[in-house]
């Protein structure tokens, strides 16, 4: 009871310019900070320090950009001027008014969902779309001569060829023109996130370099693309083992490892694209390498942005 009625006699701080005065949350605030590559312990940790720095200054409120310094600066102590850069450089991306839509693509087990799931989780993107689900919605609402390449998976595509294949190899042939496809979904789920300003990350097999039209919306959005990659067969293998776990079975290993050669060929065809194409590709044999390599390749483009926006700046004045 008594530390209850502390707490009611205590005047939470508040964020003046924010609408109606927001209350200081200390879990949003360590949710931010975690954006630079911080560990949630030590993110929340930092929170903390600055929460308490409210109560031994007596501070009621504070403006948005004034807790954005405090939170650099507390960042810069604990952890280093790099993940206090990260930090605000994330926290102004809001300024440059353009959505953020993270594409990532690599064959089937590599990583990708995962990588994504903790990608958008650490920059707080709260839309994370799937390419096999966009499959799957296409197959239910198109016609019939557009299902067949929907059928199947992306190294088994080639099953449901309309023209039989000559001189090419039936693998990649299948999986090109069941991407095609899907990037009729791609491509409209990307359009409307730049109209409506909504940050996006989309993985799957199908997003492929090179294939996707949307060099149109470089200027009106902030573009990420990278390949996730495994560096070996056993690494592969590695994967689909935990994944069978981790769906408990849904998801059989035995399934995967018997295409495992058509889903390696599928890999190196997304590996050979993204060089011609100037893409990252991430090597994922360690999960929190993957992901440091991935925000690290967000931030950069990021810092391009507005590096960029300064000098168009500069050019008008």
């Amino acid at each position: 009871m008594g530390t209850n009625e502390e707490e009611k006699k205590q005047h939470p701080v508040v964020i003046t310019d924010k609408k109606s005065g927001l209350p200081f949350s200390k879990g949003i605030l360590a949710s931010s900070i975690s954006v630079a590559g911080l560990e949630i312990v030590t993110a929340h940790r930092i929170a903390s320090d600055i929460q308490d720095y409210f109560k031994t200054n007596k501070i009621n409120s504070i403006t948005l950009e004034e807790l954005r310094s405090l939170a650099f600066r507390f960042i810069k102590d604990e952890a280093g001027l790099d993940y206090a850069e990260k930090y605000l450089l994330w926290q102004s991306v809001g300024k440059l008014q353009k959505p953020t839509i993270i594409l990532i693509g690599g064959a089937t087990g590599v990583g990708k969902s995962t990588v994504a799931t903790i990608l958008a989780n650490h920059l707080n993107i709260t839309r994370v779309a799937s390419t096999d689900a966009i499959r799957e919605v296409m197959r239910a609402s198109v016609s019939e001569k557009l299902i067949r390449p929907l059928r199947g998976s992306s190294y088994n595509a080639y099953k449901n060829l309309t023209l039989p294949p000559s001189g090419v190899e039936p693998v990649i042939l299948g999986f090109r023109e069941q991407v095609l496809a899907v990037n009729v979904g791609i491509e409209a789920i990307i359009k409307r996130s730049v109209e409506e300003k909504t940050d996006i990350v989309i993985e799957g097999a199908h997003v492929v370099p090179g294939y996707l039209d949307i060099d149109q919306y470089e200027e009106r959005a902030i573009l990420i693309k990278m390949v996730i990659s495994v560096p070996n067969k056993n690494i592969h293998k590695e994967h689909f083992t935990k994944r069978t776990i981790e769906t408990q079975g849904s998801r059989p290993v035995q399934r995967y490892i018997k295409h495992l050669d058509k889903i390696t060929m599928i890999q190196d065809y997304l590996e050979e694209l993204a060089g011609k194409n100037k893409i990252k590709i991430i090597q994922n044999h360690n999960l929190d390498h993957t992901v440091k390599e991935a925000l690290e390749l967000v931030f950069k483009r990021v810092k391009d942005e507005f590096a960029k926006a300064g000098e168009e700046y500069a050019h008008s004045i």
